[in-house]
């Protein structure tokens, strides 16, 4: 399994203090965006000196999916909707999109042998998953935060589908 380079992505801690340093005047609210119990989506806007707002971001999280969603799920998805709000800003990010934390569920994830795998995604149901994603204008972060939420499973990335699997999120895809 492919692991990834923790080094070229940054924490959402680091995207603040160059968030701060270049708007020392802005400000950053979140807000709610749903909550039903067991799921939060958040929203977080960044404004600038000038109080316009210029970024925008979205998390998902879901109650008890991993360790810290079991204590911590509405404080996890407020600094993961800040870190998408800052990345989608004129600063940006320094590195890849995608922060260390979120990449390092994935090594996680990658480390992990997958019991009951029934047969991997052939590299057909693959390509036109990746094709749908696209077609949609979503990023690799949307596309494993829809696959899990399809699945309810927080423990597989597109790679590592089963055909069965793949089926249904393209059929969630196709919707």
């Amino acid at each position: 399994m492919a692991h990834f380079d923790l080094s070229l992505y940054e924490t959402v801690a680091q995207r603040l203090v160059r968030w701060w340093i270049e708007y020392p005047e802005g400000r950053i609210i979140t807000s709610i965006h749903h909550y039903d119990g067991s799921t939060i989506i958040m929203r977080a806007e960044c404004y600038n000196n000038d109080d316009r707002l210029i970024a925008t971001g979205y998390a998902e999280e879901v109650f008890g999916n991993s360790p810290v969603n079991k204590t911590s799920f509405l404080e996890n998805c407020e600094t993961s909707a800040i870190g998408r709000a800052i990345s989608n800003s004129r600063i940006g990010h320094t590195g890849e999109r995608a922060s260390v934390s979120e990449m390092d569920k994935v090594n996680r994830i990658n480390s992990t042998p997958r019991p009951d795998s029934h047969g991997s995604a052939s590299p057909k149901q693959i390509a036109f998953l990746k094709s749908l994603v696209r077609g949609k204008g979503w990023d690799d972060t949307q596309a494993l935060e829809f696959i899990h939420r399809v699945l309810q499973v927080d423990d597989v990335i597109l790679e590592t589908l089963t055909g069965s699997q793949a089926t249904v999120v393209i059929d969630g895809l196709k919707k």
